[in-house]
């Protein structure tokens, strides 16, 4: 169940198509939306100790003051249009610390695309899958290109019978009740991985038939000369799917979050929004 969205509010350009889904994700489930602003609040010092004149520090905190403004009454007014409840909050600090512990009082999470390339955002490229993977809650990502107000009829679900699948699976439970469609993807089924999970033939379908799913369409594709995230994108594209539903796999090395090559790729070349869980 959905009841309550967190969503990433800046001035990016990424803002106006995920505040379009998560929008149309609060319409569809009669949730209420929570806009979280992250801005790049001025500090009063420079990295080398040298001080900011005060009527430039006054300047900066000027400009930052109206953007937050203007970000918040574009938020509601797209929430207004769109019929939902919606609550707005600004904290301080470091922006993905911010957005991890304010999305975990919500049931999703709304950021936009970031790959390796810059951003336009305050929220660094490589901070993405330290968000999904700190804030404890499934976290939707929408491309930087498109727009996406319905999502969901028409899922790609990532299934290897692993930890992040089958929490993958819990997390995605909202979207696939509602789901017209389900492809369930497998990828180089014959790996030696997969034959030592020594799985149960029809134990996903049947676990759909449990839950009044959407009976899954059972799609096996191997990854050479393709490679994972290719291969996912593929298929989505081949089904015309407009959600992609995978466990994001990675480790942390300190503070820097390292993700495997599908979810770099992902993140690098999503064409659907994909809804990520650790």
């Amino acid at each position: 169940m959905i009841k309550r969205i967190a969503l990433h509010v800046e001035k990016d350009s990424g803002c106006k198509a995920r505040t379009l889904a998560a929008a149309g994700l609060a319409r569809q489930f009669e949730a209420e939306l929570v806009g979280v602003y992250v801005g790049d609040m001025p500090l009063q010092y420079f990295a080398d100790g040298v001080t900011v004149p005060d009527n430039v520090y006054r300047m900066l905190l000027r400009d930052y003051d109206e953007a937050r403004r203007q970000a918040q009454d574009e938020f509601l007014a797209q929430a207004r249009h769109a019929g939902v409840p919606a609550q707005w909050r600004a904290p301080e600090g470091n922006p993905a610390d911010v957005l991890a512990v304010h999305a975990r009082c919500t049931d999703l999470l709304v950021i936009s695309q970031a790959g390796e390339q810059l951003s336009d955002s305050v929220i660094a490229p490589h901070l993405t899958a330290s968000i999904i993977m700190t804030s404890g809650r499934p976290v939707l990502v929408v491309p930087n290109a498109g727009e996406f107000p319905r999502i969901g009829r028409r899922i790609l679900f990532c299934w290897d019978h692993g930890r992040e699948a089958a929490r993958a699976l819990a997390d995605a439970a909202p979207f696939l009740t509602r789901a017209e469609s389900v492809v369930a993807l497998t990828l180089d089924p014959s790996s030696v991985e997969l034959r030592r999970r020594q799985t149960v033939e029809g134990d996903l379908q049947a676990y759909f038939l449990a839950h009044g799913y959407a009976a899954p369409k059972v799609e096996t594709r191997d990854t050479q000369g393709v490679g994972m995230g290719n291969s996912i994108l593929n298929a989505a594209a081949d089904h015309g799917c407009d959600l992609i539903v995978m466990g994001l796999y990675g480790h942390s090395r300190a503070r820097e979050w390292v993700m495997g090559g599908a979810s770099r790729t992902m993140l690098a070349s999503m064409t659907a929004p994909v809804l990520f869980s650790h």
